[in-house]
């Protein structure tokens, strides 16, 4: 009797989460996409109407038409559609620490702490884009200043650091109920580092006038490719995305017909 090659199992695993996460967050691109003309989505994705109000009246108005809970359920998308990628690694993290039977809850509780911190950063970074613009009255050299701050921030070692702490991959209990607060605090903080890792290039796409779905799909590349990179030394530098571009140059080169070979068969 041939036993299942371990090799196998940890590839069918890692590959279910893959393709769960794209699905997830292909999905919240798509609704990105087609609401884009919506009320609720460029006024929480893309601050279209905090850009465009040139009072705090006609802002306020717009929460009189959409209920907070559209608006929040419109951030949580957004936050799906850029950030689910980047959770690949500590989900599977998750799931390898604990037994098959409990892996669907503390993928739950991951998932649902990570997103619960972005939602009340949401609030935070909408506030704060919302009082820059009234303040300065919309001006348009915002998204140039919001640039330039994300540029620095990009080459900074705090950045770095930050990046480092992303990979952090703490041990887990593996028995309930410690593993369900154990992957819940996981997701909580690994949210917290990852806030503190793009801050600024998430507040660069509240201030862009225009192309949101474009400069927030930019930016969600931008974060899934350095979150990729291999820890470092923290230091001022800049940071090329090697991994990702050898990446996107092997799927270039690969050929089409290649796909569709069946693999050799691995024995254990």
């Amino acid at each position: 009797m041939s036993l299942p090659c371990p090799a196998t199992q940890a590839a069918r695993e890692r590959s279910r989460v893959l393709v769960s996460l794209a699905l997830a967050a292909g999905l919240a691109w798509i609704v990105l996409a087609v609401g884009r003309e919506s009320v609720a989505i460029p006024a929480i994705c893309s601050a279209a109407v905090i850009w465009s109000a040139p009072s705090a009246d006609l802002y306020l108005s717009v929460f009189a038409v959409v209920s907070p809970l559209t608006l929040a359920a419109g951030w949580v998308v957004m936050v799906c559609a850029m950030m689910l990628p980047t959770v690949y690694d500590p989900l599977i993290h998750v799931r390898q620490q604990n037994f098959r039977h409990l892996r669907p809850w503390c993928t739950l509780l991951f998932i649902g702490g990570y997103i619960a911190v972005w939602t009340l950063a949401g609030v935070i970074f909408l506030n704060f884009a919302l009082a820059v613009q009234m303040a300065l009255h919309g001006a348009s050299w915002l998204l140039i200043l919001s640039l330039v701050v994300a540029s620095i921030w990009q080459i900074s070692p705090w950045k770095q650091m930050a990046l480092n702490k992303c990979h952090h991959r703490p041990s887990m209990a593996a028995f309930a109920p410690t593993a369900y607060h154990n992957a819940f605090s996981l997701g909580v903080q690994h949210c917290l580092w990852c806030i503190a890792n793009c801050w600024a290039l998430m507040l660069m796409t509240l201030f862009a006038p225009a192309y949101h779905v474009a400069i927030m799909a930019i930016v969600a590349f931008c974060i899934w490719a350095e979150r990729i990179e291999a820890p470092r030394a923290p230091g001022w530098q800049i940071r090329v995305p090697t991994k990702a571009l050898r990446l996107i140059a092997l799927i270039a080169r690969t050929p089409v017909a290649s796909a569709s070979k069946q693999p050799a068969n691995v024995n254990c």
